[in-house]
């Protein structure tokens, strides 16, 4: 079999994986606080993925040869490196709702989920029957802390946001005031890399290094009676989905190809004998 159709496969496998998160974009154009993916690729060759322990010296023997007599480095396939997420701000949308609030900057917002503390931009929130302040999954919201990596994981429940009657205000710094008072200040936390947030699902994310927290004022702006648009750009996901489709078919066909030629060439071996 030729070597060339494992690396028309692999780029099909990537291309369709690619597709996946195009299509993933596209089907949350619409949704609040929402941060586009972008598939990244490598191209994988064997010959420089080969160990150089002791204990592998036995199997790159033994598979140094494949079984068409061609070396095993010499083949090269293409894989998916990893997921990046565009972190850039979305549009600021007017709801006119006292409890939506969307955050100018690079903050996010703290939510106590049964999972532990997870971060959003998603901050079109409500308020529970017994008066907390909670998302759209019902999840508590959770007030300010210093920052720190302690503060942020030590009694989050502690930090729930408990409402009053009557209307609130909200200030750019994120001070609850009701009847005149400040009663708390929504927690907005701010991270020195946003690549190390990992998604969660829901537009919740989890932090993956306590080193990442920012210490210190937040310099994010809370806009009440807003909401952050996603930032996917319709137009230009669906133009990388054609691009991407048809990249795809064009694997597939090499594929197909590669298949027939093997087939003939195993038909006139046969009739040669």
């Amino acid at each position: 079999m030729d070597k060339g159709i494992y690396t028309a496969l692999s780029g099909g496998i990537a291309k369709s994986h690619d597709i996946e998160i195009i299509a993933n974009n596209l089907a949350n154009a619409t949704t609040p606080g929402f941060k586009r993916d972008t598939g990244t690729f490598n191209e994988y060759l064997t010959e420089l993925r080969r160990s150089d322990s002791v204990d592998a010296l036995g199997r790159e023997i033994q598979s140094a040869t494949a079984l068409d007599g061609r070396p095993v480095g010499d083949k090269s396939f293409v894989e998916m490196d990893g997921i990046y997420t565009d972190y850039r701000q979305g549009g600021l949308q007017a709801t006119n709702r006292p409890l939506d609030f969307g955050i100018e900057g690079q903050g996010f917002f703290e939510v106590l989920t049964p999972n532990g503390v997870r971060y959003t931009r998603q901050g079109n929130f409500s308020v529970a029957p017994d008066g907390k302040l909670v998302t759209m999954n019902g999840f508590p919201v959770l007030s300010k802390t210093d920052g720190s990596a302690t503060a942020n994981t030590v009694n989050p429940e502690g930090r729930v946001i408990q409402l009053g009657q009557g209307p609130i205000h909200v200030n750019e710094q994120g001070d609850v005031i009701q009847a005149g008072q400040v009663i708390s200040r929504i927690g907005v936390v701010e991270f020195h890399e946003n690549q190390w947030l990992e998604k969660a699902g829901h537009s919740y994310y989890r932090n993956v290094n306590d080193a990442n927290y920012k210490p210190g004022t937040v310099v994010s702006k809370l806009h009440q009676g807003m909401v952050e648009s996603s930032n996917v750009n319709p137009i230009s996901e669906m133009t990388r989905l054609i691009e991407a489709t048809r990249a795809y078919e064009s694997h597939i066909q090499a594929v197909k190809t590669y298949q027939e030629v093997d087939s003939k060439l195993v038909n006139d071996l046969g009739r040669e004998r």
